[in-house]
């Protein structure tokens, strides 16, 4: 059981390995394949004790660093792509520890209108709560989908939202780097310098990590991150377009820090793309490799790489899949769940799959209009192509529900459907094969009666045919 008493900090919580063991229970239920580190499941319990005090150790000596994501895409049935990552144990077990002890915090502060990736919430409970806003009149519908929503987060806008609940410089070190390493970066000046990192990087082993630690000079402060810089949010971060536009000072650090976030920056990327460095160099060269880069990166002839690597747009999304994304996401959605609520707009939210009830269609209107605009300011926008207004009445679909005239209902998926064809359709022909054998049958049996009647009745006719005689 998790402490959440004031003298027991999120951090050594998260060091102690009863937090780690009971997040390593979910991990192992949960299943899932091995990340670029080829750890299974399996491995790992072996000799489990080891691994989790270990990891503990790395965590409370702040020597813990998350590996490169295993990334592959898989089509849907619809005939899209979707891009799916995978982890690395260890790092889902601390994912899925962090995850635990903030989710009681935020749960206090989350409203009532989102159901997702919440605990004893789901599907059932926002048909319900559609259902009993409807009974009150709200019988005109926004239905709208965020597009691309796990993509498009800026991390550094949830960032900001996090500084404004936890105070933890570790907890929030550790989320920054998860976000760095599974983050889709925006199109870059400079996308030959970093192709010819990601092409001369490979596997990474615990000298390099040490190395890492060393040139970062991780520490509990968090000069290095230019992104805490901002000042914390109020209010449970409902932010303004104002707010989210100011400046957060990147230019006014020191070279030193500058240079430490692009130094932080290339590392990550050597990191998180490191796939055929044993074909190129060995990692006793990378141990030199890695200070003669940032060495390089200081020098005054490479100072305008350095002017526009600060100036490229920042990292945005967060990875699908990961034990921490569900509560990211709705930590970043919480702020607009609160303008929804201010301004007086009925939501129910399950995660970008959003319905607004309204009570006219005008008002309906004006309430979409509202959720864009609050949109934007998070970098979101709704998927136009499933966006609309709709009356209850005319039919509304919602998280495989059919709202109409009629009320709700659950039509059976097409899956399903195609089973109980196929159930039919074997259950006639099993019945006319039954029934031809039954045919075929009865005409075996008629005609042996036929003939046992023949045969009785030629012989009485002999009989008769001799007495007559």
């Amino acid at each position: 059981m998790l402490n959440s008493t004031p003298s027991f900090s999120l951090t050594t919580q998260l060091c102690q390995t009863e937090t780690l063991e009971a997040a390593w229970r979910k991990v192992r239920v949960n299943k899932g394949g091995p990340g670029s580190d080829g750890v299974t499941i399996q491995q790992f319990e072996t000799e489990l004790n080891r691994h989790l005090r270990h990891l503990a150790r790395e965590l409370a000596e702040e020597r813990y660093y998350p590996l490169p994501v295993q990334k592959f895409t898989v089509k849907k049935a619809n005939g899209s792509t979707r891009k799916l990552s995978v982890l690395t144990l260890k790092d889902r077990i601390v994912q899925r520890a962090v995850c635990d002890l903030l989710t009681p915090i935020y749960e206090a502060k989350f409203l009532n209108c989102s159901f997702a990736f919440r605990p004893n919430r789901g599907v059932p409970h926002a048909i319900a709560e559609v259902t009993a806003i409807r009974a009150e009149g709200y019988e005109w519908v926004v239905h709208a989908d965020i597009e691309n929503f796990f993509d498009t987060m800026d991390s550094r806008i949830l960032m900001r939202f996090l500084r404004a609940t936890i105070k933890e410089p570790s907890i929030l070190r550790l989320i920054q780097m998860w976000l760095d390493m599974g983050a889709i970066t925006q199109p870059s000046r400079l996308s030959r310098w970093c192709a010819h990192i990601e092409n001369t990087a490979q596997y990474v082993g615990e000298g390099v990590e040490q190395l890492v630690n060393h040139l970062l000079h991780r520490a509990p402060q968090l000069d290095g991150y230019s992104e805490f810089r901002a000042p914390p949010m109020a209010d449970d971060w409902l932010v303004d377009e104002s707010e989210l536009n100011k400046k957060t000072g990147i230019w006014s650090q020191t070279s030193k820090e500058a240079l430490m976030n692009l130094g932080r920056d290339g590392l990550m990327l050597l990191l998180a793309n490191s796939k055929g460095l044993l074909r190129l160099v060995s990692a006793k060269q990378l141990l030199f490799i890695a200070p003669v880069a940032l060495a390089a990166l200081a020098a005054p002839a490479v100072g305008g790489m350095v002017k526009d690597h600060l100036d490229r747009p920042r990292k945005i999304g967060i990875i699908q899949g990961s034990p921490l994304s569900p509560l990211l996401a709705n930590i970043y959605l919480h702020s607009f769940d609160k303008a929804m609520d201010r301004a007086g707009i009925r939501l129910v939210r399950y995660a970008d799959d959003l319905l607004l009830l309204c009570r006219s269609e005008g008002r309906a209107r004006y309430a979409l209009r509202h959720a864009q605009k609050r949109l934007a300011i998070l970098g979101l926008r709704f998927n136009s192509k499933k966006t609309q207004i709709a009356h209850f009445n005319d039919g509304v679909e919602f998280l495989g529900h059919i709202f109409d005239r009629d009320g709700c209902y659950q039509p059976v998926p097409d899956s399903r459907t195609k089973i109980l064809q196929n159930q039919v359709q074997h259950a006639l022909k099993k019945g006319a094969v039954h029934v031809s054998r039954s045919g075929r049958c009865m005409t075996r049996q008629g005609k042996q009666i036929a003939t046992h009647l023949g045969q009785r009745w030629k012989k009485r006719g002999m009989r008769g045919t001799n007495a007559g005689a």
